[in-house]
């Protein structure tokens, strides 16, 4: 008859298995949608200023208007204020 215990220990290769399988796909996937995330962030940069320039605003001016654009709108700062563990790593 098996215990609670050897019962446990017969799971944890399988255990182990799965997160060495699952974690790889789960760094992937949140890296993907990390660098989608900065190119979107990237590429609305460029339409702000596209468009201070068109309607008549120095280029100097809406230089830091942009960098501060896209200062607000980093992933980190986004994920700082979704709070949980993840946000103090970027405090």
């Amino acid at each position: 008859m098996k215990t609670m215990a050897s019962k446990r220990d017969g799971d944890l290769p399988k255990t182990v298995a799965v997160l060495m399988t699952e974690i790889p796909a789960i760094a992937l996937s949140t890296g993907w949608a990390y660098l989608k995330t900065k190119r979107r962030i990237r590429m609305g940069s460029k339409y702000v200023m596209k468009a201070l320039l068109e309607n008549g605003m120095p280029r100097e001016l809406a230089s830091q208007l942009v960098d501060q654009y896209e200062t607000d709108l980093s992933v980190r700062k986004l994920i700082k204020g979704f709070g949980g563990p993840f946000a103090k790593k970027w405090e």
